[in-house]
């Protein structure tokens, strides 16, 4: 099977952070930055080109159109972002990922057509606040209304069945033993640990509720 390629324009932290974790993964891929001390430490990648995102004759050459996913990580520079992600479009590349640093720029990522937006600072953010509350001990949000978190059984729920908890309880992990998927039958103990999953609003109700 031949290795899935991606091509991430800006190396900035995100994108070779993210560039070396794909390469590690077994992904092809080619970085793209128009500052050449930024593609000098590029060096785990499996190629690196200077070149400038913006111009749409670059990335024809670059073969944008070859690869799986395209993933704009130029985040501070706005309209270069905007330009680059407008020459894709143009360009009918699909697999296109894009990071806002701001809800202005991902709002305008969405109104162009870019439904995988990555926004880590607002991510992290938000994890960690659940994280530090101590409301839970993971949050991971995968939609503007959707989320899961991994908490410790809630004192209310205990003695309860899987099935009288709102927010589904998809997984569930007894003392001693490893995670597996929750059954409406399980009855939740004290040192039971939970992975919930629902509309961020409900998640956030069902964490507060600890007691």
């Amino acid at each position: 099977m031949a290795k899935q390629r991606v091509v991430i324009l800006g190396l900035g932290r995100f994108g070779l952070a993210l560039g070396e974790e794909l390469v590690a993964s077994g992904v092809d891929v080619v970085g793209v930055d128009s500052l050449e001390r930024a593609v000098n430490a590029a060096e785990k990648l499996t190629h690196s080109v200077i070149a400038d995102a913006t111009d749409i004759e670059a990335l024809k050459q670059l073969g944008v159109l070859d690869a799986e996913h395209v993933i704009v990580a130029i985040g501070e520079d706005m309209s270069a972002s905007l330009l680059a992600v407008n020459n894709l479009k143009e360009l009918g590349v699909t697999g296109v990922w894009a990071k806002a640093d701001s809800q202005a720029h991902a709002k305008i990522l969405r109104s162009m057509g870019v439904n995988n937006l990555i926004r880590p600072e607002f991510s992290t953010g938000k994890r960690l606040a659940h994280v530090i509350s101590g409301h839970a001990e993971d949050y991971i949000e995968f939609d503007l209304d959707y989320a899961m978190v991994k908490l410790a059984a809630p004192r209310w729920l205990h003695g309860h069945k899987v099935a009288d908890a709102d927010p589904d309880i998809v997984a569930i992990k007894r003392s001693g033993r490893t995670f597996r998927p929750a059954v409406p039958e399980d009855i939740i103990s004290p040192d039971d640990i939970l992975i919930a999953a629902g509309p961020v609003k409900t998640l956030e109700r069902f964490c507060e509720r600890r007691r």
